[in-house]
């Protein structure tokens, strides 16, 4: 039970990352868009989760792209030019997504953790049910004789 929960959870932070990217785009152009909802739709098209290794990899790839745009543009954006004033009245804006930017960084961490989390989980749950004995279920090759006539 608790590994449908894990992956409901995972389903919504890919759903808030989105949603949150939405956000992102009123100012900046944002490449986590679309990366979120595919990984939304990878994860909710497999039942196995067989591909929750290249999420992982495609999540920590995107983090690395996030934290190189922040450290990039973080100090530009925050800046105030008395010379432009357009530029200082986009400051409300770029302090906004910069802080959407952070916050999309926490929630990829936070689904990596998860994946890893449900992966373990899943070979945890997939290695009682190789050894039935231990998990508490029967062994078909260990069925009692039946009186026939007595199914």
């Amino acid at each position: 039970m608790e590994q449908k929960k894990l992956s409901k959870i995972i389903e919504l932070v890919f759903l808030s990352i989105a949603w949150l990217s939405i956000m992102a785009c009123l100012i900046r152009t944002d490449f986590n868009f679309p990366f979120a909802f595919f990984c939304y739709y990878l994860w909710i098209s497999r039942d196995d989760k067989a591909n929750s290794l290249m999420l992982m990899v495609l999540n920590g790839i995107l983090i690395l792209v996030d934290l190189i745009w922040l450290l990039s543009v973080g100090s530009i954006w925050t800046a105030t030019e008395k010379n432009n004033p357009v530029w200082g009245h986009l400051h409300g804006l770029h302090v906004f997504v910069i802080f959407i930017s952070i916050i999309n960084v926490l929630l990829k961490v936070g689904v990596i953790v998860a994946i890893n989390s449900y992966r373990g989980n899943q070979s945890q749950v997939d290695g009682s049910l190789q050894n039935p004995q231990q998990s508490g279920l029967n062994d078909i090759s260990q069925n009692r004789q039946v009186p026939y006539g007595q199914y």
